[in-house]
């Protein structure tokens, strides 16, 4: 940064590409180092105020139900060559029903708040609908409208029916749990899955159940697939954090790129982007979010799995995702 008006006013220049798309805030602290602790990034975020001489805003609601969550408002900007949003409109009134459930869970270890979007024309008996399962459930439903999304794009024909299920995060616990743990990938097998058929009599078949999730939440879609393969066939990451690595006997960053490299292929479709401003190397991984995705895109397509890929001109950013969302569903999702 530098000053304008000394003591008062500071500017930065920046060179963007024509097709940048992002969220911003100001703030007068130093942002913490990619490791830093989640409650360093927490402080940091809630210093964060948006432009007040840009109309464009993403809000981040505070979830009433995490006592730990709060919110935020940051602009947005975006350039000519952006991408269009069409699919997240939500001009209009909504002809679906969103229900908020609390799922008790004994692997969790705690009640957990799934919600679930379906068609006002909702009928299992009839219809064979496609299941999205979504990680980060509550910004997904209000940062990024996802049940609009998925109503837009079943209303242009462009996927087949189906309902979306947000699973809900607590934000303290968030990073320990979309951390490819086997108890979660359970919780969702053996308690979220059964729950579906009992609350709306769904029959999920593997071939049209999708897990996704963006950064941990992408991590975590390509592990349940992994290590669930007659559930969830397809995998739809964004911006997905799999330069981590796995504690145990593979501590090394990557390691699930090197299970899917060592695994016979499975029946599983893939979906996969991110940000080409993602090249920030992590210590003391040593890589980027953008160089292990590519990785994982190569190593996937070398096995012989049918993989969808994009690039977008921006960060880890939501303001992308929400876009890119609708290109996945597409992808995994359109008519058979």
């Amino acid at each position: 940064m530098e000053p304008l008006v000394p003591g008062k006013v500071w500017y930065r220049s920046l060179h963007l590409r024509r097709g940048t798309r992002a969220h911003y805030a100001f703030s007068d602290r130093p942002a913490p180092q990619p490791t830093s602790s989640p409650g360093a990034w927490a402080g940091y975020f809630a210093s964060m105020q948006r432009d007040p001489g840009n109309p464009k805003t993403l809000e981040f609601p505070k979830d009433p139900e995490d006592p730990n969550d709060r919110s935020a408002e940051t602009s947005v900007v975006e350039l000519p060559g952006a991408p269009s949003g069409r699919w997240a409109r939500t001009e209009g009134r909504s002809r679906w029903t969103v229900e908020l459930r609390h799922l008790r869970s004994r692997r969790l270890g705690q009640v957990r708040s799934i919600w679930v979007a379906r068609p006002g024309d909702f009928d299992p008996v009839r219809v064979a609908y496609n299941v999205l399962i979504l990680f980060d459930g509550f910004i997904y439903l209000h940062a990024i409208p996802t049940p609009r999304i998925v109503e837009n794009l079943v209303a242009a024909g462009r996927i087949d029916p189906t309902v979306v299920v947000l699973v809900g995060s607590r934000s303290l616990a968030r990073n320990q749990e979309l951390s490819a743990r086997p108890e979660f990938v359970a919780f969702l097998r053996q308690e979220l899955l059964p729950s579906l058929s009992r609350w709306y009599g769904l029959s999920p078949r593997p071939s049209r159940t999708v897990v996704a999730g963006s950064s941990l939440g992408g991590l975590t879609a390509a592990y349940a697939a992994l290590r669930c393969p007659n559930v969830f066939r397809g995998v739809l990451a964004q911006s997905g954090a799999f330069w981590g690595a796995k504690g145990g006997a593979d501590p090394a960053p990557g390691w699930i790129l090197r299970e899917y490299a060592r695994r016979p292929r499975l029946p599983l479709r893939f979906y996969l982007d991110a940000g080409t401003y993602e090249w920030v190397v992590f210590p003391p991984n040593g890589v980027s979010m953008l160089g292990t995705v590519r990785h994982l895109r190569d190593v996937l397509v070398a096995k012989g799995y049918p993989v969808s890929y994009q690039e977008f001109e921006g960060g880890h950013d939501y303001a992308c995702w929400g876009v890119s969302l609708a290109e996945g569903l597409i992808q995994l999702l359109g008519p058979r």
